[in-house]
Parts: structure tokens; sequence; C-alpha cells
């Protein structure tokens, strides 16, 4: 904050809320380590946010990113795409329903009934039917049913989504970037996760980009930022560009092809980088 002379003392600004804090608030508690992705799905520690901002929106935005990378395992374990998988899930055929683990194991399917969380009479309703099912030879084309126990709030998830990349950018390009004005919307809706603050900030990731995780910094049609993640693609403001830059992309996406964009990739940051605050030419160097 010292670098780039909006303090005149040492301290920490949470990149979210934008609340200041003095060093003292790490011993504290009052800032903790903020994970991009979230934690659970293999996220790395890049920056400080305060408790209130990772605890608050993250027990809502980061569960549902969380739940909705558990389900897009489980389907890619289901589809054969993935060799090795283990989750829960319920089980359906017939008129009996169970808990039961779905494994693969080196491409080999297997699902197992969980006694312990199974009413013991469903559970033996299930053995007869199957049971009855081998001896009538009555197996091949019997129809199933298998459910993941992995749910997630759709509109959360998104928010997650929206955060992580907010943080990823935060941890490459510093302050300059997440305080400037034209992300306060961003900040707002990460925030106020339940309100609809901004819109057309959350697309699925084309498939035809082989590149898995990047960075990039638009140029041309308009300046922006593209956070590719897993599955999805998120588009945040650059600093220089269009006012109301979410007004602009509803505007310029409708009724229209798809888009070809010109710019710089760069990869995930690894630590907190901050490259802006640290650069003389600001951001001459980065396509501004």
């Amino acid at each position: 904050m010292r670098n780039i002379g909006a303090m005149d003392q040492d301290c920490y600004c949470c990149p979210i809320c934008t609340q200041l804090f003095i060093a003292k608030a790490i011993d504290a508690g009052i800032l903790t380590l903020e994970h991009a992705p979230p934690q659970k799905v293999g996220g790395k520690p890049l920056a400080l946010t305060c408790k209130e901002c990772n605890s608050a929106a993250g027990y809502s935005v980061d569960s549902a990113v969380v739940q909705k990378q558990r389900q897009i395992d489980f389907t890619e374990a289901i589809m054969g795409q993935k060799s090795n998988y283990k989750g829960r899930a319920t089980f359906s055929i017939g008129e009996n329903t169970l808990n039961i683990d779905f494994e693969r194991d080196q491409g080999i399917t297997s699902i197992k009934p969980i006694e312990e969380i199974n009413d013991p009479d469903k559970l033996r309703a299930y053995q007869d039917y199957m049971m009855h099912l081998q001896q009538a030879g009555k197996w091949d084309g019997q129809k199933f049913t298998i459910t993941p126990n992995a749910k997630y709030h759709i509109k959360y998830s998104k928010v997650g989504d929206l955060k992580t990349a907010f943080i990823l950018c935060f941890a490459f390009f510093g302050y300059r970037f997440a305080l400037h004005n034209r992300l306060a919307a961003v900040r707002e809706q990460i925030i106020n996760y339940k309100e609809d603050i901004i819109d057309h900030y959350w697309h699925t990731s084309d498939p035809k980009v082989n590149r898995e995780h990047f960075l990039f910094l638009v140029k041309k049609p308009f300046s922006a930022l593209a956070v590719k993640l897993d599955n999805s693609t998120v588009l945040l403001p650059w600093v220089t560009g269009p006012n109301d830059f979410y007004e602009h992309l509803g505007e310029y996406f409708v009724n229209r092809e798809p888009v070809n964009f010109d710019g710089l990739f760069f990869n995930w940051p690894v630590s907190l980088e901050m490259r802006l605050d640290y650069m003389k030419t600001q951001t001459q160097n980065l396509g501004g």
C-alpha cells in the first residue's frame, strides 16, 4: 500500500472488502489465507483476506464450487472419462433405493451399499431383489439409476468462480488492479453473493481451447481479462476499457457469432506477485 502511494504507513488491505489492517491482524487471526481455487479442489494460498470475507462468502460460494467439482468428477467417472474415482451416491433399482460407495479403480467400476447408513430392512430387500433377478435370469437389461450426493447452488458456484478469478488476478497484478474503481462491482458481487449485481461474467469454456489454466489479457475487440478455470471462463474488467463493463458485454454478445479475442497469455500465479504495484510503467508493459 505504501509502494502505490495509497498509505503512508505499513498496513494490509483486504482486496475484497478493502478494509485496512495492521500487521498484528495476522497473529490475531483477523486476516486469513485465501486459496484460489478453494483448497478442497487443489487451490493454492495466494493472498490474505479478512476473516469475514473468507468465511462469510466462503462457506457458501466456495462450498458450491467444491460440490460442483465433485459432481463433475462423478459424471466423468460414470461416463468412463476417469479411471480412478470414489464417491458416495444413491442407487435405485426396482423399488429399492440405497446409499452406496461408487468407485472406479483402474477403470473397473464397483457399487457397494453402505451398511452403516442404510436402513437394514431396505438393505435386505435390495439383496433379495438382486438374488431374484439373478435366479430368474432377468439381470441383463435391468434399468437402474445412480445419483451423486453432491448437489450445489448454481448461482453461488458462479460467484465462487468469480471470486477465484478475482483473487488470482489480485495475486498476479496487485492492488492497482484489485482496488481499481472498474472492479468495484466485482468486489460488491463477491460480498453480496445472494444478489444479482453483475451479469455476463461467467461462461462455459470453449472445449477447443487446449490450455487448461491461464490469465488472458484481452486487447481486441475490447480491453478485458479472461480467467480460464477448469470448465469455465470468467471475464473481468481491465484497468482500461469500456465503462460499465458488464453492460457492455451484454450488448456486445447479443445476437453475435462466436468472438475471436486477441491478447496476451499468462500462467496462473503460484505466489503473491502483484506485478503492477512494482512496475514503473504500470499498465504499459501489460497492454494497458
